[in-house]
Parts: C-alpha cells; structure tokens; sequence
C-alpha cells in the first residue's frame, strides 16, 4: 500500500494472530507582512501516475499558509515525491529543480540525499523519542525495554552513543533470526519497542514477533499501525493531517531560508491504539489527549 493511501483512508488489514479483531496563522494585532502565493509544486507518487487525493489535500493545506514574498524571478517548481521509486526518479531527471521525498526508508535518504542536492527528505516511521514517550505513558512502570534492529532499521545506535535510560539494543542480522532472539531476551523485557524495518517487521513476520511476545507477556509498542491492528499495543503514525502539517512546515522554511531542512522523522504524530490488546495487558488508557500531546514534538 502507498503512503499516500496510509495517510487517506484506513483499511484494515486481516489480524494475523487471534489478539486483533499546525497551521501558521498571521498575527491579528500587527501588520500583515507582504506574502505571496503558495509554491507550485507537482506531486509524484509510487506506483501511481496522478497526484490524486493526496495531492489534493496538500494544495489546500498550502493555500492557507501565508507565504512571504519570493525573491526576484519565477520560483521552481517544488517536486514532492510520495515513496522511494518516485523519490529516486525525480532526483535521476537532469537538472531537476527541488525536491522533497515523503516516506523514504532512512538508509535510501541517506544514500539518495547530497550536499549538493536541491532535495530533502522525510523517513518512514516514527523517531524513537516519541515512541518512547508513547511507552512510557502506557507503560510507567516499565524500567527494561527491548529494541530490536537490523542494518535497514528507522533507528539504530550510533558509535560511542549511549542507549536511553532502561533502553537494551539488540541487533537481528535477518528475519530468520527473529526467533531465537525473542525467545533469548523477552524474559528480561517490560516492553518490546519496534522500529519501521520492511525487512524484520512485515506481514510475514508479525505472527511470530506478536505471538512469541504475547506468551511471555511483553507488550510490543510500534513498528507502525498496521502492526497494531495486527496486534501490537501502540504506536504512533503519520496521520494525513500530521504529513500535510510537516510538508508545509518544510516548504515554508525553504522558501524563507533557500535550503531544505536535513532528512528527518516527520515529528508530528497521532497515537494508534488496539484497545483489545491494550486491555489484555492492562494498559489503562484514561487521558487519550495525553497521548496525542506526548507525540508533539518541537517543530523543527
């Protein structure tokens, strides 16, 4: 399924185990600064040819941003690439103008994203610290929290980097390591934090992940929300609303600043919930507002 899909509608996916069944507004007071039309852009998305509703939404979404005054000339046209396959055709085009990737794996941007590239891009999935903070709402009583990982992983620790307080990183070199590796450390886990990893944690490893996890009672927070229809407790996601919020957010300091933001997480996120799940484990969710507000994160 494209982003652009996720973002606009919520299809549920079958349950593979039985656990399932900020807009900137101008000041009132002072004088409104002298703005300009909002950028053109052309939305590309993976596997599809028309920007569709995505597209749709977004130039709405801009048309309410007051944009300043662009500078002398006509401004490019601003590319948003939905999904690597568009990302990576756009930045192959000669002389291609800017361009911003939505939902790119973080080792494609890294590979993909230049210095001297008139591109940016935002990765798949959720930062570590909001879906710690989405943990340790549900879960604050839980001091030893597993991470598993692999080399294509969301996050990963860096050289010399310590882990978060209660935090135990745990490489899995491949899917066929899954298993032996939750059965070897659940047993000391409060909780199992998953990053977006299509490789680890996709459709035909969510049974094992879920259900060896559900045995020995260790809730799994993340990778996303198809992994919590699926089973899992929580986790945060990019909401259509979330990814429009951010884009707008980084073509408006583009334009006010004439470069891109470096490659990020979105930083804007809604909580996804199995309320069936979350009861089994007694994760009292009493202040929903609560959770929203811990998946703020600073604009950046």
């Amino acid at each position: 399924m494209s982003a652009a899909r996720r973002w606009l509608c919520a299809l549920p996916l079958l349950a593979m185990i039985g656990l399932a069944a900020a807009d900137v507004a101008a000041p009132e007071t002072a004088a409104a600064p002298e703005t300009a039309a909002a950028p053109r852009i052309e939305v590309r998305e993976t596997g599809g040819d028309r920007p569709g509703r995505f597209g749709a939404a977004l130039q709405a979404r801009l048309a309410r941003v007051p944009w300043p005054a662009a500078g002398p000339g006509e401004p490019p046209t601003v590319i948003v690439a939905v999904g690597t396959a568009a990302f990576r055709a756009s930045l192959a085009e000669p002389g291609h103008g800017p361009v911003l990737g939505l939902d790119i794996p973080r080792a494609e941007a890294d590979a993909l994203v230049t210095a001297s590239c008139d591109c940016s891009a935002l990765w798949r999935g959720v930062s570590l610290h909001s879906q710690l903070r989405l943990l340790r709402e549900l879960m604050p009583d839980a001091h030893r929290i597993g991470v598993l990982g692999g080399a294509g992983s969301a996050w990963s620790p860096r050289p010399g980097e310590p882990a978060p307080a209660g935090v135990e990183w745990v490489t899995v070199n491949g899917a066929e390591r899954l298993g032996p590796v939750l059965r070897r450390h659940l047993p000391d886990w409060d909780a199992l934090l998953l990053p977006v990893d299509d490789t680890l944690f996709n459709a035909g490893t969510a049974k094992l992940v879920l259900l060896t996890s559900y045995r020995q009672r260790v809730p799994v927070i993340g990778p996303d929300a198809a992994f919590v229809r699926a089973g899992s407790a929580a986790s945060g996601e990019v909401s259509l609303d979330n990814m429009l919020d951010t884009v707008a957010h980084w073509l408006l300091r583009r334009q006010q600043q004439q470069r891109w933001p470096a490659p990020d997480f979105a930083g804007r996120y809604s909580p996804a919930i199995n309320d069936y799940v979350a009861d089994a484990y007694d994760l009292r969710i009493e202040d929903r507002a609560a959770l929203r507000r811990a998946l703020v994160e600073d604009a950046r």
